[in-house]
């Protein structure tokens, strides 16, 4: 792990023990000095990952007070902490209620459900994932209790939605999307109670918090709650507001899912978490899609209509996997716009909570127009679920340059980062936490696999296109026919916005028998026929990026190049008289025969006659090109020769543009891919990396650093993902 991680990894942890209450964890050190529902949830997963005893204790802390109805509520009051929050037990009154905790202070509304997916996770994560079952099997009934709650007092036409009747209930308290809804309630001001607002008083711009009128809606709900004795069946009657959330829907919907995965270690019965899951995401798919939007909208039950507001809630469901894949395809190029913030935009970071471009877009505001860390998070994972691993890479960059560069706060501008809200919270510490761990496994998991590596392969190397039977084209038209046959293979089974392979599918295809076919009459081909730079660098190029691919497919491999020890020299092709491996290719031909890093020599020797076929002088930009299988290498593309130049442009672009290589202006630092490390002399050191990224990088004020700052800027480089672009 990186020197900049690992600190920024012990800060987050002592925002953790700053904040712990002693069996519970508060979300800021003032301005939220009780324990929160699904902010706990968030914080057990960070949690899970050093202190399993102690996520644990989050978790079971919060289910002591979960109502005898099942439901777990928003908030558990600390005792010591009362009179600095509004509102707290004496406004809620939640002792009219018979469902109400006898032993604990709670409020009377719930939040997202986040519970199962952080058990979930607490067990994965444990270093002996088995002494945690015990925990699981005291926990599940309670899950599953609180699932049955919402489904059965929230669900009235049993559609598999269940409904919020709070926007606190939604987690994202003042949305755009509640505006229509609580704007329909009429107040009399005179009846309405008493309250004085405690959330300006800890130092927050009140320009960043919701309005009074807000407030005083909020209140007549929580009002209106108490009346009714918090009888949900009387409430749903006279509520006049009663909303169909896609966040809330999406998280429930995962969390059926990690219900599921639960009840399997532990022996129960999945059925009823598997009918929920299936059904509430079909329900989503099909009632909350706009179609005129392309993004899911929250449903009014009270004035039985859509509410088409475009915030982040609306990608959600991709979280939950209950998008249809042309939704998906919708979804995606609808956040990866410039109204939530595009790849490689360069001014902003991803994603805002609100549509940038709509009129009520406020960069400072709450939930109308931050970055926030959790809505990021489960977006993150939903775009992976979904293939969508280019923006997801780019999100998570963003996740976890932010609190290094502007702190640990609540959340981030849009546009320029800096932090807002109350500094040092819990849920951004934890799932930075998640992040850098999860980033860091795939090293975790690349040093174990090695101990599965076939270590014994042929001394001379494994010859793909070895057969004898081939197609019958004329040695003129060979080199243009495979790369026809590589372009097809490239619009069936390459992915380039996703940078992923489908290599099973690939495997089994009549596309790649034609293709093994076609490889089998490079025995006969001589490279001379190559005519100019440009037809030399786009064939030598996607005939490496096609040995690697059928080195994967061939060999059967599952999780990382890695597995197959020297697979880069060991994978071969026969080009006319000569073998030739990926790293012939790369370090020999395309890098004009410069010592690989990795060895003291150069890879062709004084001798040998595949010299005459290197490219000199060497394009940097090659390094972006050319794929390794692996995530951190470059996405994958075809490359013609008539456009080559403009290709490569756009691969350093993109790559300099990536998770790879992260700017740290407050820090003074750069964190880069090995790539710069391994091959920085083809740059030209250390001062052609920095021009080099200089020259593509889309952020104005990374720029800047790097202009202003070359001279003491400090290197970190992230680790290499060997994990398989699967």
């Amino acid at each position: 792990m990186s020197r900049l991680f690992a600190d920024y990894i012990k800060k987050a942890k002592n925002i953790l023990e700053d904040n712990w209450l002693g069996s519970s964890t508060k979300p800021a050190p003032s301005l939220y000095p009780h324990q929160w529902n699904w902010d706990s949830a968030f914080i057990s997963i960070g949690l899970s990952h050093y202190n399993t005893g102690r996520a644990i204790q989050e978790i079971e802390t919060l289910f002591e007070a979960q109502w005898l109805n099942g439901m777990v509520p928003q908030i558990v009051f600390n005792h010591d902490a009362l009179g600095h929050y509004f509102p707290e037990p004496d406004f809620w009154q939640t002792e009219r209620s018979p469902n109400a905790p006898r032993n604990h202070l709670s409020s009377g509304i719930t939040m997202p459900p986040v519970h199962a997916i952080a058990v979930e996770k607490i067990y994965v994560n444990a270093k002996k994932p088995r002494t945690t079952i015990p925990f699981l099997k005291r926990i599940y009934p309670k899950l599953l209790n609180a699932h049955t709650y919402l489904y059965r007092e929230r669900d009235p036409g049993k559609e598999g939605l269940v409904y919020i009747r709070h926007p606190w209930e939604s987690g994202i308290d003042n949305s755009p999307t509640w505006d229509a809804p609580l704007k329909r309630i009429t107040l009399d001001k005179a009846k309405l109670p008493y309250y004085e607002r405690k959330d300006l008083g800890h130092g927050v711009n009140p320009q960043m918090r919701p309005s009074d009128k807000e407030y005083d809606r909020y209140v007549y709900l929580v009002n209106l709650f108490r009346q009714n004795d918090y009888d949900e069946a009387r409430i749903r009657q006279i509520c006049p507001f009663l909303i169909q959330d896609p966040l809330f829907n999406a998280i429930l919907c995962k969390a059926n899912e990690s219900l599921v995965r639960i009840a399997e270690v532990i022996g129960a019965d999945s059925k009823q978490p598997e009918k929920w899951a299936k059904k509430t995401a079909s329900t989503i798919k099909d009632k909350l899609w706009n179609l005129n939007q392309d993004i899911f909208g929250a449903y009014d039950l009270v004035a039985d209509t859509s509410i088409d507001v475009d915030t982040a809630a609306g990608f959600l469901p991709l979280y939950a996997g209950a998008a249809s894949q042309e939704q998906a395809r919708k979804i995606y190029e609808r956040l990866n716009s410039a109204s939530f913030c595009a790849l490689h935009q360069g001014n902003c970071f991803t994603i805002p909570n609100y549509d940038t471009r709509k009129e009520g877009f406020e960069r400072s505001n709450y939930w109308r127009g931050p970055v926030w860390i959790n809505i990021n998070w489960m977006l993150a994972e939903g775009l992976r679920r979904y293939g969508y691993t280019l923006k997801a890479d780019s999100l998570q960059k963003d996740l976890l340059q932010l609190p290094i560069r502007f702190g640990f706060y609540e959340y981030f501008d849009s546009f320029d980062g800096r932090g807002y809200g109350t500094d040092n919270f819990s849920w951004t510490a934890a799932l930075f936490i998640d992040l850098v761990e999860d980033f860091y496994s795939s090293q975790k998991k690349a040093h174990l696999s090695l101990a599965k590596q076939v270590n014994s392969l042929i001394s001379s190397g494994i010859i793909l296109n070895d057969g004898n039977e081939m197609t019958e084209v004329s040695l003129d038209s060979l080199s243009h026919e495979l790369m026809r046959n590589m372009r097809q293979l490239r619009n069936r089974f390459y992915d380039t916005k996703r940078g992923r392979v489908d290599y099973h599918a690939l495997k089994e295809s009549e596309e790649f028998r034609n293709y093994r076919l076609l490889s089998n009459s490079l025995q006969k081909f001589d490279p001379s026929r190559l005519l100019g730079r440009k037809e030399k660098i786009a064939f030598w190029v996607n005939l490496y990026n096609t040995i690697v691919v059928d080195g994967i497919a061939r060999l059967s491999i599952e999780q990382s190049v890695k597995e197959v020890a020297g697979f880069f020299s060991s994978v071969k092709y026969q080009i006319g008289e000569y073998l030739y491996s990926p790293d012939d290719i790369e370090h020999g031909i395309l890098r004009g025969n410069v010592r690989p890093w990795f060895r003291p020599f150069k890879q062709f020797g004084a001798f040998d006659n595949r010299k005459k076929w290197v490219v000199t002088p060497v394009d940097p930009r090659i390094h972006f090109a050319l794929v390794c299988g692996s995530r951190s290498c470059a996405p994958i593309d075809y490359y013609e020769s008539q456009k080559i130049y403009d290709q490569l442009d756009e691969a350093a672009k993109s790559f300099v543009n990536s998770s790879e290589v992260v700017i740290l202006p407050e820090k003074g630092k750069l964190m880069l891919s090995e790539i710069f490390r391994w091959y920085g002399d083809d740059f030209g050191g250390i001062s052609g990396v920095i021009d080099f990224i200089f020259d593509y990088l889309a952020d104005s004020n990374a720029r800047e650093f790097l202009e202003k700052s070359r001279q003491h800027i400090q290197f970190e480089y992230i680790y290499y993902d060997w994990n398989l672009n699967r």
